[in-house]
């Protein structure tokens, strides 16, 4: 539980940190690829932080239309990836509608990136610099 709280409190200091040294958002974001929906997944690989195995950066979603219309059409996550297990969670999570935060969660729970998956192959950019 503590570990968790450390987590969360490094997390929120991280993504305030990568918000601010990010000088123009359009230029930091790089395409990774699209999931079986049409989402399209960018990351942040200028201003990822890496400690060891584990690699903290914020990922962009932008849904397909059709899933956009049912809500929010994207979300901002800060995600913490482990490169040597291949596992990642989201930190924090700003789901979004147009610009807006519509929402927002806090720690999700640790997913194993599967091979060929849009998860794998964001894990395979951002652990390879």
């Amino acid at each position: 539980m503590i570990e968790r709280k450390i987590s969360l409190a490094l997390g929120l200091a991280l993504a305030a940190s990568l918000a601010q040294a990010a000088p123009n958002p359009s230029q930091v974001w790089v395409n990774v690829g699209k999931n079986n929906l049409g989402a399209s997944y960018d990351v942040d690989r200028v201003n990822a932080k890496r400690e060891g195995n584990l690699v903290t950066f914020a990922l962009r979603v932008q849904y397909a239309p059709s899933e956009a219309a049912k809500g929010a059409d994207g979300f901002v996550a800060l995600r913490q990836g482990n490169c040597a297990d291949r596992t990642y969670s989201d930190l924090h999570t700003d789901y979004m509608k147009k610009g807006a935060v519509l929402n927002s969660v806090g720690p999700d729970e640790k997913h194993t990136a599967r091979g060929g998956s849009i998860a794998a192959i964001i894990l395979d950019r951002i652990c390879a610099q």
